[in-house]
């Protein structure tokens, strides 16, 4: 993967019919060096050299109103997985999801190989190659596409408006994989999975399908990025990657004035940008990393707070993990839905703009806290806290999986939970264990809790994404339980061991993918070996979280979300009305009736 750079030019001469020796089209390579600006100086000399990576160079048209796009791509691609291909296949992961929101107009392979380009499903373009592509050979495929963005109406995006979404899908996972990424709402246009990417391998296929659309769906492996993109001038773009160049250009038929803006995008795993009038920016610097914080007009005050978070949350990582690879980091707010409270990609991560929103005391949700027993913590303190969690879940995503690849898709707990777990080291370092201990309990254990109140069952957290049997299920295990596992991995070998080991795992496989229990297999050393091992059995593997984290327990969820003097003022009155709230949620409601589920509510034992 990682070879000298140079611009490639190999003539190959073909004989015609039976007269005379014509040159073809000359093959021509992309210079990787110009890309490898969007790194830090540390990180580009071996960059250069990444000429095998693909390429995706996109040329992307944005309409005035931000809700069409057309988008030219050049693909350059290396075999690197098979010794022949006689197909290659792309996934338009943005279709993937049930919307066909992209379309193949046209395709074609370039410098005079030969192919057929098809769409035989949404989200799939199949390459079909006149003449087997060998190990080490390249192709260029060029993709025409057209795409739609699927419209959000804002009042979708509220916290309520969401918590009540996530409540009616839990059980079915309807709609799993849908968080708006490819999608417009007030005037914020979200450009993610958007163009066509190399399939995953399975073995010595591609992959043409999901099992499952729960969790992230996306490219997998390293990848080039050059994108120019032509919008009117007024449109603020944030991407992945650094932005090179921006000039105004001529305008065409009735569409007015508009603008290019030229990025590039090195060693990424993904690519993202965002398009809007109305956003605003702060920045903070991070060693030799740009930090910038882009919200909406008027949510100065949460985008303020993504800010510090963000900076703050970067400078931990790169203590305890490892130096971050780019020479920016951009966080963004989003119209995100799903449930989804942020979005990661290489270089920029999105965060739910329900996050961003001033204090709740008011409406549904301050009704909320007065039935509660009011003199609770203010409900804005607690969406801050939800806020500057996220942030540093998200940038955490940038060590796992950005840095330090895994298989989201057959386990999704080495980077999800293993991202929960440094959002709680975060708030650790930050401001102390007992605050650390506070988070983990609200924004971790919550979710396990959530899950066993709602009738989910315990299992175990390493498996496949497609094996999870419901969103309610996935949270609880991998967002809740499996964090908890690095907790106790980190009190069997002991801080020093720890952090020593784990910034040696970062160092290992930067920008590579580690294999699954490789953490677990350099922890599980010396005298750790049979503890580590026994640890990740317990953890990964087996369901103990009742005995490890609590059984279901409608006081301590509270305590943990509102604190622990509010759950004390809940009479048993108020005990069973959240317990007949939970039984009504419930996926598995048993016997539903109303007499039903209040008798066994209001029983002596009063479990829902």
């Amino acid at each position: 993967m990682r070879r000298f750079p140079a611009v490639l030019v190999l003539l190959i001469l073909a004989l015609t019919s039976c007269k005379r020796t014509e040159s073809a089209p000359a093959k021509t390579w992309y210079d990787a060096a110009p890309l490898v600006e969007s790194l830090r100086p540390e990180e580009r000399a071996d960059a250069t050299k990444s000429t095998d990576l693909t390429l995706y160079d996109l040329d992307l048209g944005l309409d005035h109103d931000l809700k069409k796009f057309s988008l030219t791509e050049d693909v350059y691609f290396t075999n690197t997985v098979a010794p022949s291909l006689s197909e290659i296949v792309l996934r338009v992961y943005a279709n993937a999801t049930g919307k066909q929101l992209v379309a193949l107009a046209s395709g074609k392979c370039l410098d005079g190989d030969e192919c057929t380009v098809s769409a035989p499903a949404p989200s799939v373009i199949q390459v079909a190659l006149k003449k087997p592509l060998e190990r080490g050979k390249r192709i260029k495929i060029r993709l025409a596409l057209t795409g739609t963005l699927s419209s959000i109406e804002p009042s979708r995006t509220t916290l309520l408006a969401q918590g009540l979404e996530s409540m009616e899908r839990m059980g079915s996972g309807k709609g799993a994989g849908d968080y708006g990424l490819l999608a417009e709402s007030g005037g914020v246009a979200s450009f993610a999975n958007f163009y066509a990417v190399l399939a995953r391998r399975s073995g010595s296929s591609w992959e043409r399908g999901e099992k499952s659309t729960m969790g992230d769906l996306g490219a997998a492996g390293i990848s080039h990025v050059r994108l120019k993109v032509t919008a009117a001038p007024d449109v603020t773009i944030v991407s992945s990657g650094i932005t090179t160049e921006t000039k105004p250009v001529s305008a065409t038929g009735d569409a007015g004035p508009e603008r290019e803006v030229h990025v590039v995008a090195a060693r990424v795993r993904d690519f993202a940008l965002l398009a809007s009038r109305r956003f605003e920016s702060a920045t903070r610097k991070v060693g030799g990393v740009s930090v910038r914080s882009h919200y909406l007009a008027g949510d100065e005050h949460g985008g303020k707070k993504v800010l510090d978070a963000a900076a703050a949350s970067l400078a931990v990582y790169e203590k305890r993990f490892g130096r971050y690879p780019y020479a920016d980091l951009d966080v963004v707010e989003a119209p995100l839905v799903g449930g989804a409270g942020g979005v990661e990609f290489s270089g920029l991560v999105t965060v739910a703009n329900m996050l961003y929103r001033p204090a709740l005391s008011e409406g549904p949700l301050g009704m909320l806290t007065k039935l509660l027993g009011g003199g609770m913590p203010q409900m804005g303190d607690i969406t801050d806290d939800m806020l500057e969690f996220v942030t540093a879940h998200e940038v955490a995503h940038q060590y796992w999986p950005g840095l330090v690849g895994s298989d989201t898709r057959r386990h999704p707990y080495v980077d999800e939970s293993m991202a929960q777990y440094s959002a709680v080291l975060y708030f650790e370092d930050r401001y102390g264990k007992e605050r650390a201990k506070l988070e983990a309990d609200r924004q971790v254990a919550a979710n396990y809790q959530m899950m066993r109140l709602l009738g989910g069952k315990d299992a175990a957290v390493d498996r496949p994404v497609h094996d999870f049997e419901s969103e309610l299920a996935y949270a609880g295990l991998v967002y809740g339980k499996g964090p908890f596992f690095f907790s106790e991995l980190r009190k069997t070998v002991g801080d020093e061991k720890f952090f020593r080991v784990l910034s040696a795992y970062v160092k290992k496989h930067r920008f590579q993918e580690a294999p699954t229990r490789a953490l677990v297999d350099e922890m599980a050393t010396g005298k750790d070996a049979q503890p580590v091992a026994a640890l990740a059995r317990r953890w990964l593997d087996e369901s103990h979280g009742d005995e490890d984290l609590g059984g279901p327990d409608v006081k301590k969820l509270l305590a943990g979300i509102l604190g622990p003097e509010a759950a004390e003022r809940m009479g048993p009155e108020m005990e069973a009305a959240m317990k007949l709230m939970l039984r009504f949620l419930s996926p598995q409601k048993g016997d539903d009736s109303g007499a039903g589920i209040l008798d066994q509510l209001l029983s002596p034992k009063g479990a829902p």
